[in-house]
Parts: C-alpha cells; structure tokens; sequence
C-alpha cells in the first residue's frame, strides 16, 4: 500500500468518524428538544448531564480536529523542507537512471 493510498484512507477514515460524531450530536440535541416539555426533576437531571456530556464531546472533538490538522501541516512542512533539501539529489539520481537506461538502449540497437 503506497503512501497516498494510506493518506486516502486516513482522511476517509477522518471523514466518517466525523461524521458519526455530527450525527450523534444532532441526535442527542432532538432528543433533548423533544424531551424539553417532559417534566419532573429526575428528567431534568437527565437532560443537564447529557447537555454537559454532550458540550464535552463537542470540545474535545474540536481538539482532535485542532491537533489533526496542526499535524498535517507539521507533516507538509516536513515533507516540503526535505524535497527542497535534497532536491539536487533527486534530479541527480533520476538523471543518472535516464543516462543508463538510454545507454542500454543503445547497445541493444546494434543487435538486431
């Protein structure tokens, strides 16, 4: 499995958990609309602590999401520096592989 294979299915992973999560929030969220008019203190403790739950699972979904993308640039920032770092190297390398590639051609023109 190639790299951009790996970083496709890291961000359709990224996707769906963020998605399961919107869900689960907009759920909890009808469920405490429509369980607004339901009286007696045992549901209104119920309805505190799942707001409060549900406000924690918010915050700490935006801190992943922070981290996540504080990563990605880190890793960006990485990659770039070492492209431009070796980048002589790269083009070296690749001309050298052309040259006796073209080489080996060659010879075997005069085979035929």
């Amino acid at each position: 499995m190639n790299t951009e294979s790996r970083l496709r299915d890291i961000i359709k992973s990224g996707d769906e958990t963020r998605s399961t999560l919107r869900d689960l929030i907009a759920g909890t969220e009808s469920l405490l609309r429509s369980t607004a008019s339901q009286a007696g203190s045992e549901a209104e403790a119920a309805r505190d602590r799942l707001k409060q739950q549900l406000d924690a699972a918010r915050e700490q979904t935006r801190g992943w999401e922070k981290h996540a993308w504080r990563r990605a640039r880190e890793v960006s920032q990485a990659t770039d520096g070492y492209v431009h770092e070796n980048a002589w190297k790269t083009v070296a390398g690749a001309a050298l592989v052309g040259v006796l590639v073209g080489m080996c051609f060659m010879s075997g023109n005069g085979r035929d």
